[in-house]
This record gives structure tokens, C-alpha cells and sequence, in this order.
């Protein structure tokens, strides 16, 4: 049997009403909160009232950085550095989708180790431990609640670059499925598909093992029973598909992501395309451009839980997501940037692959989606 590896730091609360119970906790880790979020949700929602009412009843010491970008970039994390220092904050409480999460960490790392975010890019090498990081999600497709990575656009190299390092997992994440009742129905379904996305290419790289395959299924089966019904307002589907979308999480901790994902950059990095709504596209593609080859055992197995490539694109259509590249305004002119983008962003997702894909392959997978 094949040797096994799991390793999580984060303490996990998954309940509704679970940011009012368990936030207090944060006074055990620091002195000062820096709430890192986005522009909008956070206060369109009432979560920052909330939040904030907790903290003043615990007289909980706070600022917020609440100018994390859709699609942040390096620039965009040195601004809430240099906040954080500013503030003399010592504990991150990041709230929101992937872009908050991933920013909180980055500025973790960062305020307690010297020099530009790309310098540790890749497999980090910290000399110092980042300030402690509590996780609250707001979407159900990041997974970052309980992984390795941050994941930031680099402009210079205009891709986005991982960082990953055990030390920058959250020691605490709240999963209060109260969130979800403020996800817009698209964005349900967009974030949910990102979360399939994550099990979907977890289960198939050379990297996985027994434990990670049992929560990429896992997920994968809660999301094809569930995702649909979530988008239709369904509170226990949407309970189960916030917890799947964590299981993915636990599954690419251990894997990383293959090619989807670095195909899927190249649409967020042309077109500004939601980056669940770009892995979905791309990933009936690429599983059928697999399942020729090399990969016909494992995908065969995959589709008992998802089904075959017919039925994942009526799926992906069903809840509202396009399917073809004409339905986001891509033009036929733009495959061959499309092409060089992937190639770029698939860069370290290929090691972990049976095989390295050449420009024929990726203008194959993108040429079929178009």
C-alpha cells in the first residue's frame, strides 16, 4: 500500500451560530486582531457588525484591512502588510472567499519575514513563524480554511504563483453555514464548482493516496447530490456543499491541484472570469483529453461518483455555468494567448501528472472547449 501523509494544525468548529460562539477565542492568540476581507460582503451582509459586537462585548483590540481585491495580486498584499505593522496587529482573523483567506496568510508570512511577497513563492522556506491565522470562510469552494497554499497574482510574470507552507494553515476556522444565506445563487454555484474542481484534480494527481482520495470522493459526491439545491436555496444542501468544499481542501493539502486550474488562470488573467467558473469550463476538457491519455482507469472509476463528460457538462449547465469558451465573449483570435497563459500557470501542476503536456496538448484541450 502506498505510504500516507496528513498532517493539519486547524481546529474546526462547523456549525451554525459557530462565529458567535467560537470567535471570542481569538483573545488566546494575540493581543490585537487585524481583520483581513473584502470591500463588500463583509459589510453588505452584517457580518462586520456582528463581528465587531463580539469584540467590544470581549474587549478584543481590532482593525480592519478591507481592501482585498477579487483577484489580488503582490502589491495588494504589501498594502495590508504595511497596515498590519502600521496597526501593530498580531493575530489574523481572514474573513471572505479564497482572494481574503489567501491575503491573510500572505500578510502573515509577511510581517514576520523580510523581503517581497515573490520571494517565497513555491515551496516557502520561513525563517520565522507568520503571525497566527483564524479562518472564517464565506463561500463554498476555497478550501484555504484548512490547506497549504496562498495563491496571489504575480502582474510581472501575469499569472497567478502559489506559496505553500504548513505554517501558514490557519490554527482555527470557523465554518458557520449561516454565511451561505447571503451567497448570491451564481456565486453558490460558481464557488461549489471551484470546490469540485479542487477533489476532481486531487483524485487524479500522482501525489494522492488512500486518505486523500477518500475526501476527494467524498466532496465530489456531496457535490453532485447537493450543489444543485444549494443554488436553489436548499439550507442543508447548502450545510453540505460548505463542508465539501473543506473536505477538497483537506484532499488538495495533501496533493495540489494538476491542470485545470493552471488552464483555468488563463481565462481570470485574459478576462477577469470568476476562477470557479473558469475551472468548471475547462474541466469536462480536460478530463476527456485525459481519459485518452493515460488516465482511463482513474477516470472511470471518478465517474461512478460524477459521471461521464456528457453528464458533467449538463450538470455544469444546469447550474448556470458555460460550458464553452463563445459563452464567456472569447474569440477564436485569443486561443493561441490562451495557450501560452496555461502553459505558464500549469508550470509546477504537471509535475504532479503522469506526463508533461506539450503546446499541441493544452491547444488540443482549449481548442475542444472553445
Amino acid at each position: 500500500m502506498k505510504e500516507i501523509y496528513f498532517y493539519t494544525p486547524t481546529k474546526i468548529y462547523f456549525e451554525r451560530g459557530s462565529i458567535l460562539k467560537y470567535l471570542p477565542l481569538v483573545k488566546n492568540y494575540g493581543k490585537k486582531v487585524l481583520i483581513v476581507s473584502g470591500k463588500n460582503f463583509i459589510y453588505k451582509s452584517g457580518l462586520f457588525e456582528k463581528i465587531k459586537n463580539i469584540f467590544e462585548k470581549e474587549k478584543i483590540d481590532f482593525s480592519i484591512f478591507s481592501n482585498v481585491k477579487p483577484e489580488p495580486d503582490i502589491e495588494n498584499v504589501e498594502e495590508g502588510v504595511e497596515f498590519c505593522i502600521k496597526e501593530n496587529c498580531d493575530i489574523i482573523v481572514a474573513i471572505g472567499g479564497g482572494s481574503a483567506l489567501d491575503v491573510g496568510k500572505c500578510i502573515a508570512l509577511r510581517v514576520k519575514n523580510n523581503g517581497n511577497l515573490k520571494n517565497y513563492f513555491g515551496e516557502a522556506n520561513l525563517k520565522n513563524e507568520p503571525l497566527p491565522i483564524i479562518a472564517i470562510p464565506t463561500t463554498c469552494g476555497t478550501g484555504s480554511e484548512v490547506t497549504r497554499y496562498a495563491v496571489i497574482i504575480d502582474k510581472n510574470e501575469n499569472t497567478k504563483k502559489t506559496i505553500a507552507s504548513e505554517k501558514i494553515m490557519p490554527i482555527l476556522t470557523l465554518l458557520d453555514p449561516d454565511v451561505l444565506d447571503y451567497l448570491p445563487p451564481k456565486l453558490t454555484g460558481a464557488t461549489g464548482m471551484d470546490a469540485f474542481c479542487h477533489s476532481a484534480e486531487s483524485y487524479l494527481a500522482t501525489t494522492a493516496d488512500y486518505m486523500s482520495k477518500l475526501f476527494a470522493i467524498e466532496s465530489l459526491k456531496l457535490l453532485s447530490e447537493n450543489l444543485k439545491k444549494a443554488i436553489e436555496g436548499d439550507k442543508e444542501a447548502k450545510e453540505k456543499i460548505f463542508l465539501a468544499s473543506t473536505l477538497a481542501g483537506y484532499a488538495i493539502n495533501k496533493t495540489g491541484t494538476i491542470i485545470v486550474h493552471g488552464i483555468g488562470y488563463s481565462l481570470t488573467i485574459k478576462y477577469g472570469t470568476h476562477h470557479g467558473t473558469a475551472n468548471a469550463l475547462f474541466l469536462p476538457y480536460v478530463l476527456e483529453f485525459m481519459k485518452e491519455n493515460g488516465y482511463v482507469e482513474e477516470i472511470k472509476e471518478m465517474e461512478k461518483t460524477i459521471g461521464n463528460t456528457s453528464e458533467l457538462k449538463n450538470f455544469i449547465s444546469k447550474i448556470g455555468l458555460p460550458v464553452k469558451l463563445r459563452e464567456i465573449g472569447a474569440e477564436e483570435r485569443d486561443i493561441e494567448e490562451l495557450v501560452e497563459l496555461s502553459i505558464k500557470g500549469c508550470e509546477r501542476a504537471m509535475k504532479r501528472m503522469k506526463f508533461v503536456l506539450n503546446k499541441e496538448s493544452f491547444l488540443k484541450i482549449i481548442t475542444s472547449a472553445f
